[in-house]
């Protein structure tokens, strides 16, 4: 992996080589939307610095970092009173205390991770364009039309969306083997299982293609949501000192504010020359659905009914459907 003569992907070779991994599987591409019969969003989108005509924001992957940050603090207090009980007993845990100084390195790494800047994602409808942060506070922008959606298998048994880019020139940030990833998610419940994750990304291309008024939550539902954080891990976060690292990272969190750049093509009346903020269209006649006993996914028609091969054939951009997950 490290080695010196490894030869750099492109974009296509790295695409090819995650999917022959069995935990990785595409889906639907940007320019094919989900029936609308089963495209119903139950979050509430009414916080307009997150949601509005020009851009939409995700800050779930900041609670996952937190999440990471109480298990290592939770493993870093068991050696603290393991060690403090040993001056009592006399009794040493020497495999313990050889193992602690790994864990106390690692958790303050973590602990100076969470001062880095976030990992928010912005999805710029107006620029057609997703922003993100490095580490280094550096922006990264990608082409929303240049997205490629895949899922992925996550234990115990969730299925994580994946947003795949082209990375830009010069960047190295969240790229693996040729392929810039990101997190597709906004909400706790989207890795539930592939429909709740197919549903996420239909919400995000929905909205890059038509805007607000398309991702309202649906009428008929009995519940709108905020977007849910990650869950707290109840296991970890006492034990961890969770409210400490909450207070924390919330300090750290609250002093990131997006570059310049970034709010310059988002503000209202932006000056967007150079970018082509066209749309991804999705075709009007072709749509699919996900099959809950089968466990695949279909192409439908207006009215929701299946296609035939032949028909189906007829989309060229489409990934090969149904498709099952590779476990």
């Amino acid at each position: 992996m490290f080695g010196k003569n490894k030869k750099t992907l492109s974009f296509e070779e790295g695409i090819s080589q995650w999917l022959n991994r069995s935990d990785i599987a595409p889906t639907e591409p940007v320019d094919l939307a989900m029936w609308e019969g089963d495209a119903e969003f139950e979050n509430d989108i009414s916080d307009r610095n997150l949601f509005n005509e020009r851009f939409i924001e995700t800050r779930f992957g900041d609670g996952e970092a937190k999440d990471i940050i109480y298990l290592l603090s939770m493993q870093h207090t068991i050696f603290v009173v393991v060690m403090v009980a040993s001056v009592f007993t006399g009794d040493w845990f020497w495999e313990l205390l050889l193992i602690y100084p790994i864990v106390n390195i690692l958790f303050f790494w973590g602990l100076w991770a969470l001062t880095k800047p976030s990992t928010r994602i912005r999805f710029n409808r107006q620029a057609q364009s997703v922003h993100v942060v490095d580490r280094d506070g550096q922006t990264i922008t990608l082409h929303w039309r240049d997205v490629q959606p895949l899922f992925r298998l996550m234990p115990p048994g969730r299925i994580k969306l994946q947003l795949a880019f082209p990375p830009p020139d010069g960047v190295t940030s969240y790229v693996i083997d040729g392929v810039l990833w990101l997190n597709g998610e906004f909400d706790e419940l989207d890795s539930s299982n592939i429909r709740t994750a197919s549903l996420r990304f239909e919400f995000i291309r929905r909205y890059m293609e038509e805007g607000l008024d398309a991702i309202q939550p649906t009428a008929d539902l009995d519940e709108y949501r905020k977007p849910s954080p990650p869950s707290r891990l109840n296991s970890f976060y006492w034990p961890g000192l969770g409210p400490l690292i909450d207070r924390w990272a919330n300090y750290h969190l609250s002093k990131f504010r997006w570059p310049e750049e970034v709010e310059r093509l988002c503000a209202p009346n932006a000056d967007l020359s150079g970018y082509d903020t066209t749309p991804v269209a999705s075709d009007r006649i072709i749509f699919y659905r996900y099959d809950v006993r089968e466990k695949n996914f279909y192409f439908c028609d207006r009215e929701g009914q299946r296609l035939f091969p032949n028909t189906e054939d007829d989309h060229q951009a489409a990934t090969p459907s149904p498709f099952e997950l590779k476990i």
